[in-house]
C-alpha cells in the first residue's frame, strides 16, 4: 500500500467519525430541569372545595336616646363549600369564588345594675354567612400566595332580655357589607390542594327598631358588626 494510499485511508475514517458524531441525539436536559419543570402546577379551570374554621365578632349595640353601649362578641365555628374559577398568565393567577357557609357564633352580655346584673341582657349571634370574592395571587412550585377582596353577606341575629318579665325582643336580619383577606394554597396533588386563609369581613351598623314586648318596650338601638375568620380547606380542581 502506497503512502497516498494510506493518507486517502485516514481521511475517509475521520469523516466518517465526523458524521456519525453529527447523528447523535441531543443530550437530555439535567435532571434538575426535568423535576422543576415537572413542579409546575396550572391553577387555571373550575374547582370546588369545602372549608371548616373559626370565626371571631364583634357587636356593638348603642341606643342613641342616652348614649349607653355594649360590646357583644359572638365566637364560634364555621363550615361551608366554595366554588370558583381561576385564570393564569406564567406564575399570575386571577379568578372569582363564592361560598356558603354555616356560623355557629353567639355570645350573650349582662346588662343590668348590682346585684342583678342578669336581669337584663344582650345576645348576639351570626348563624350563616356567604361570600363572592375576587382573588390574585402568586404561584411558585406547588404554593400559591393570594389576596381577596369583595362582597360579604351574613344572618344575625340579635336578642334582648328582661328576665324580671320573662320578656324577649328579637331582631333577625340580613347584614351585608365587604370582605377582604389573604391565604395560601399548596398542591398536595395534580388536581387537589389544601388552603389556609383569613377573612376580615365588616358589615357596617344597622338601626333595630323599638319593640314592645307584653308590657316591656324596648327601645332603638344600633347594631354594628364585624368578624374575623381564621379557616382550613380542600379543594378540587376540574
Amino acid at each position: 500500500m502506497t503512502f497516498a494510499a494510506l493518507l486517502i485511508g485516514s481521511a475517509l475514517t475521520g469523516a466518517g467519525a465526523a458524521a456519525a458524531a453529527d447523528l447523535r441525539l441531543p443530550a437530555s436536559p439535567p435532571p434538575q430541569a426535568q423535576a422543576a419543570s415537572a413542579a409546575l402546577f396550572s391553577w387555571a379551570g373550575p374547582y370546588l372545595g369545602v372549608q371548616a374554621g373559626y370565626l371571631s365578632g364583634r357587636t356593638e349595640t348603642s341606643f342613641p336616646a342616652t348614649g349607653e353601649f355594649h360590646f357583644v362578641d359572638p365566637k364560634g365555628a364555621t363550615v361551608g363549600a366554595t366554588a370558583g374559577f381561576s385564570a393564569q398568565w406564567g406564575r399570575i393567577v386571577a379568578g372569582i369564588e363564592g361560598d356558603v357557609n354555616f356560623v355557629d357564633a353567639r355570645a350573650t352580655v349582662d346588662t343590668g345594675f348590682a346585684p342583678t346584673p342578669s336581669v337584663t341582657q344582650l345576645q348576639s349571634a351570626v348563624n350563616w354567612n356567604s361570600h363572592l370574592r375576587g382573588r390574585v395571587g402568586y404561584a411558585f412550585g406547588r404554593t400559591m400566595l393570594f389576596a381577596s377582596g369583595g362582597l360579604a353577606v351574613a344572618g344575625v341575629e340579635s336578642k334582648a332580655f328582661d328576665n324580671a318579665s320573662g320578656a324577649v325582643a328579637n331582631w333577625t336580619d340580613t347584614r351585608v357589607g365587604w370582605s377582604i383577606g389573604a391565604g395560601s394554597e399548596f398542591r398536595f396533588a395534580p388536581n387537589a390542594s389544601a388552603r389556609l386563609e383569613y377573612l376580615y369581613d365588616n358589615y357596617g351598623s344597622r338601626t333595630l327598631g323599638s319593640q314592645t314586648v307584653g308590657a316591656v318596650s324596648f327601645t332603638e338601638r344600633a347594631s354594628r358588626l364585624d368578624t374575623h375568620t381564621v379557616r382550613a380547606g380542600v379543594y378540587w380542581r376540574f
